[in-house]
């Protein structure tokens, strides 16, 4: 776990809520707090005084971090101010840590949250876990006078997994989230039934339907097994059923205080890419979001 835990900041709502939700994790884990404040030069922003222009590039991070310190006196924090593009420089820093929180907007319960074009880049890059945190607040700008709980009520952590291939990398950073926040660790697998049961007479045959469930539950438990083994005081609420799974798992992650779910590291032609479940998990789901990448 070492390392310093980074996070993304512009200084809007979303960044706000991101360092907040950070700082929480950075004092969970023991670990100093890294607030990346990325800039780009546009002269219509600036006047063309220097010690202004300076002012202005250091006065967000700074603000930021005075707030973060009010609220967490013991934790070490370290912020930088760095020219770039910021999918750029963010994925370069979060190669030395072992994590890196960026915001979400919210849209609405309806809509889902706006996915920004530097946040789908860095999620779909970046060599380990994103964690993407919606806006809590309703105004643009921070509301310096609104303070997060300061220990949240730990909600379950949601995994969602792929039981064709489980990752043993996705598997850990749950049950790591879960032991750390002392939550059940909730365990989603979701499948398609066969086509034979939506069309034709065999639909009625609850009895090998019944079969296919038992089937796909044990081999959830079975996957879980070493994990329960290696973390005992971690609970686990298995949930195994057929249907969508990205419908499935927004739905049961709702209570939560974190959905995990997984990235596949190959490089197709068109460059890095989301899976659809993620896809969706990043958009409509209630929580933050831990985007883990693995083979």
């Amino acid at each position: 776990m070492a390392g310093t835990i980074t996070v993304g900041f512009d200084g809007s709502a979303e960044s706000q809520a991101a360092v907040d939700w950070a700082a929480l994790e950075a004092e969970r884990r023991g670990l100093p707090l890294r607030l990346v404040h990325v800039w780009h030069w546009q002269p219509h922003r600036f006047s063309t005084d220097p010690d202004k222009e300076h002012e202005w590039i250091e006065h967000m991070p700074r603000r930021a971090a005075d707030r973060v310190t009010e609220r967490h006196p013991d934790l070490e924090i370290e912020r930088l101010s760095v020219p770039g593009v910021p999918a750029d420089v963010l994925i370069d820093l979060a190669e030395e840590s072992p994590l890196l929180v960026l915001g979400s907007r919210a849209l609405g319960r309806t809509t889902g949250f706006l996915l920004g074009s530097v946040g789908q880049e860095v999620t779909a890059r970046a060599k380990g876990p994103v964690v993407l945190v919606r806006a809590t607040y309703a105004d643009e700008e921070v509301r310096e006078d609104q303070a997060p709980p300061a220990h949240p009520p730990a909600g379950p952590v949601v995994v969602g997994l792929d039981l064709v291939q489980p990752s043993r990398t996705v598997l850990q950073y749950a049950f790591e989230a879960a032991a750390l926040r002392g939550a059940t660790l909730r365990a989603i697998h979701v499948w398609k039934l066969p086509p034979v049961f939506t069309y034709g007479p065999r639909m009625v045959d609850q009895h090998e339907r019944t079969e296919i469930g038992q089937r796909e539950h044990q081999l959830l438990a079975t996957a879980l097994l070493p994990w329960r083994e290696q973390y005992p005081q971690v609970t686990v609420d298995e949930r195994a059923a057929p249907g969508n799974a990205a419908r499935s798992l927004i739905e049961w992650s709702d209570d939560a205080s974190l959905l995990v779910v997984g990235r596949r590291t190959r490089r197709p032609a068109l460059g890095p890419r989301l899976g659809p479940v993620t896809q969706a998990a990043l958009h409509h789901a209630t929580p933050p979001v831990a985007v883990v990448p693995h083979t």
